[in-house]
């Protein structure tokens, strides 16, 4: 389905318009360390100043269980006035209205959502306060869509369907991930690593009818290998997921795509922290513990990305504190941004690695989701989607 957004098409001019984004930014000393995703958002925001708009600005940063002033969206409004916007913070709803009488065609910036208890809550009375702010709503938290947070299930349901829309963002977003979905250019491959294999064997077993090859990086390449009989060492697995992996890896078959695993690897002796070496994968110790890919490894996904038409990148491996663990996804991603395929990188390791490493200007799309995109990929929906799509309740 071909998701468009309604923004062009609105008279907002002297109007204002709920934002909500996915500024969840990492934060050092009250300073914004890395503000691509909000960069990401402007072309929405900027749309809607441009045409006459006072843009409320609703996100959530970390995971607060109370107020935590070093979580405050205070900072995001200090990066707006460095950027020349005229920006003002609102710690209450109640402040919000008054900010929006004082100061229009400007952006109001609501204190931390998750500040609020309801937001999480899924709190009808809470959507229905925040509605309030504005005549119209966008939702353009990509990276948020898959989660059923008041803001972004409930509160859309409060505006009628001709005033509520995705941004252009989320608009560039799902255009990307429906071409890998429906249309990719052949062959297709996929790099999945990653810590939890619970989370990634959905996108496996949804992507084996469309994938040509698939390649697995640690940890999740661990349990892959042992429901194979393949040595592991101490290496990440999940036991309770050995048997689906083996009913994947015979699905694939069937399919005639290919699951590749890890020819060597990077080990740490001892701990996660001890030191490195590399073995064939299936040499490793019972004493190491799998972080990376080997150069065999490396040499071998490059090549297969190097002829790829389309490569999807969710394969971060290492620690980023740990520089020479990071080796292998720096060149892996070197080899995507180089390769003649169409590149897209998403999760959020992965694309700070990209950026990182220089590499994140040769992809083709670089996504600001990581679970809604894996979730999107999956289900070809996000239940912010469907709240935008769903009836008006109030």
């Amino acid at each position: 389905m071909k998701y468009t957004s309604l923004i062009p098409s609105w008279n907002v001019d002297k109007k204002c318009v709920i934002v909500r984004v996915d500024f969840n930014v990492p934060i050092l000393n009250g300073a914004i360390k890395d503000d691509f995703r909000i960069r990401a958002a402007l072309p929405t925001i900027d749309a809607l100043l441009n045409a006459g708009a006072t843009v409320i600005i609703l996100t959530h940063i970390g995971r607060p269980k109370n107020k935590n002033p070093d979580l405050s969206t205070t900072c995001i409004v200090r990066w707006f006035k460095k950027n020349d916007y005229d920006a003002y913070f609102a710690d209450t709803i109640e402040k919000a209205q008054a900010l929006e009488k004082q100061h229009s065609n400007s952006i109001i910036v609501l204190e931390n959502l998750r500040f609020f208890p309801e937001e999480k809550m899924g709190s009808m009375e809470f959507a229905q306060s925040l509605a309030q702010l504005g005549e119209f709503y966008v939702d353009d938290a990509f990276g948020d869509m898959h989660r059923n947070d008041t803001s972004i299930t409930f509160l859309p349901k409060q505006f009628p369907h001709d005033k509520r829309s995705i941004g252009l963002l989320t608009q560039e977003e799902l255009a990307f991930f429906n071409s890998i979905l429906h249309h990719p250019q052949k062959p297709f491959t996929v790099v999945l690593g990653g810590g939890k294999v619970s989370d990634k064997l959905p996108l496996i077993t949804h992507l084996i009818s469309k994938a040509n090859t698939i390649l697995l990086c640690p940890a999740i390449s661990f349990t892959f290998a042992k429901a194979m009989g393949k040595p592991v060492g101490k290496s990440l697995v999940d036991e309770t997921l050995i048997t689906q992996c083996s009913l994947i890896l015979e699905q694939a078959k069937k399919h005639g795509t290919r699951i590749v695993l890890p020819e060597d690897y990077q080990v740490a002796h001892e701990s996660l922290q001890g030191t490195l070496s590399y073995t064939e994968s299936d040499k490793i110790a019972d004493s190491d513990y799998g972080i990376s890919i080997g150069k065999k490894t490396i040499k071998t996904y490059s090549s297969i990305i190097k002829e790829s038409g389309t490569i999807f990148f969710n394969g971060s491996m290492g620690f980023a504190d740990r520089p020479e663990t990071m080796i292998a996804t720096n060149k892996l991603l070197k080899a995507i941004a180089q390769a003649r395929g169409v590149s897209v990188v998403a999760g959020g390791d992965s694309v700070a690695a990209a950026q990182a490493n220089g590499s994140a200007g040769g992809f083709n799309f670089v996504s600001t989701g990581g679970g809604a995109a894996l979730e999107y990929l999956c289900n070809a929906t996000l239940p912010g989607l469907e709240a935008l799509l769903s009836d008006v309740t109030n």
